[in-house]
């Protein structure tokens, strides 16, 4: 019986993840992206790092070369765009109006930067999410000598130390009392906000832009709510994003705030996945669904979403800590099929990289061993030899 055909609805890292990993399993249908981006799938975190910093250049950026997809036999079309579908027609209906048929459909769509309403359509504001969203910053910052950032997220936070080494003066704008208070807690991010100010940022919290100026369709200055008037050469509006949920919606799937309810198995419907930003997922840990904006889960989702197309549906996912919470210093790695498939570090960075050869050599490794300090987990990478 021939393999039915997988269609992957966006070129991020969930959906590219998805469809190397189908290959990898050895399915052998059809796999078809269909990425409204215009450049193929690219590692999403140098946008706020190296790239934007000048430390490395275009091609590294891309998770794969042109010819990989050739090789694996994954067609992936690009600046298409999916405007509609059909779950009982089994098709996706594009903005040129084609309709491409599908046998499995995989949704990862990813999450569209918010900005202020009142903030002016000027070449010189922006907001970052895709390769062209940095480039033109990172040639903005060539430019400017002062950035205003609008938003003491993560994506700001990257973005603002990234600036600072390339030597660019740094506002940053936060309208709560203390940086993302809501998702690590005030005495951690007081902590976070004081490592951007010891880094030259000027960092000002319970603080929003109350007019912008501008001239010759630029913004050039603003006037905060503390009345102070602040010259900008740069400004990036960085207050999140929110799921792209069109697709979802027009498909009928199942949606539950701002998410998409999915199974242990990332299912929204029958043969129906969701992945990444838009995935409201029973988290195996927490014993609660959860929606998590974050680029390795997106791959994570594409792997697992894999797993389940190419081997049936199962998904027994654990998390093994390491380190000290207290002290912002550990690991977490996860766990599928009794392999590491994906570890996180804060301030961990050894272990991270340990992390990321246990991954590579796939074999298993005992969770309490993981879990233990004392045990040196470079003992456990495999050698040449072995």
């Amino acid at each position: 019986m021939t393999a039915k055909p997988v269609v992957i609805v966006g070129g991020g890292g969930g959906g590219d993840a998805a469809a190397f990993a189908l290959r990898k399993k050895g399915y052998d249908g059809e796999v078809t992206i269909l990425s409204a981006d215009r450049d193929r799938p690219y590692d999403r975190p140098y946008l706020s790092k190296e790239f934007l910093r000048g430390e490395v250049e275009v091609q590294k950026v891309f998770l794969h070369d042109e010819a990989e997809y050739k090789q694996e036999k994954i067609e992936i079309r690009l600046q298409e765009r999916v405007v509609g579908g059909s779950l009982r027609d089994r098709t996706v209906s594009l903005q040129s109006g084609v309709e491409v048929r599908f046998g499995t459909l995989v949704v990862s769509t990813g999450g569209t930067p918010r900005r202020l309403p009142d903030a002016p359509d000027s070449y010189n504001v922006f907001t970052l999410r895709s390769l062209r969203d940095s480039q033109a910053i990172r040639d903005a910052l060539k430019r400017g000598k002062r950035l205003l950032l609008v938003g003491a997220g993560f994506i700001g936070a990257e973005v603002g130390a990234s600036a600072r080494q390339l030597g660019t003066e740094v506002l940053m704008v936060e309208s709560a009392p203390v940086p993302l208070s809501r998702a690590l807690g005030e005495e951690v991010g007081e902590i976070y906000a004081s490592i951007h100010r010891n880094h030259g940022v000027d960092v000002r919290t319970a603080t929003t832009v109350t007019e912008w100026h501008s001239y010759g369709g630029r913004v050039t200055a603003v006037t905060l709510s503390d009345g102070r008037r602040e010259e900008v050469d740069v400004v990036l509006i960085a207050i999140g994003i929110d799921p792209n949920l069109e697709v979802p919606r027009v498909l009928g799937l199942p949606i539950e705030g701002s998410g998409v309810r999915v199974d242990e198995g990332l299912r929204a419907a029958d043969g129906v996945y969701c992945a990444g930003d838009i995935a409201l997922h029973p988290h195996p840990v927490l014993g609660e669904s959860i929606r998590v904006e974050h680029w390795e889960v997106a791959k994570h989702h594409g792997r697992g979403i894999a797993t389940s197309i190419a081997s049936g549906h199962a998904r027994d996912d654990l998390a093994v800590w390491r380190g000290d919470k207290e002290a912002l210093r550990f690991s977490v790695f996860y766990i599928r099929g009794g392999l590491i498939r994906a570890v996180l570090s804060i301030n961990d960075k050894k272990v991270n990289e340990i992390g990321g050869k246990l991954i590579e050599g796939r074999r298993p490794v005992d969770e309490k061993t993981l879990a233990d300090v004392s045990t040196d987990l470079s003992e456990l990478v495999p050698t040449a030899a072995s």
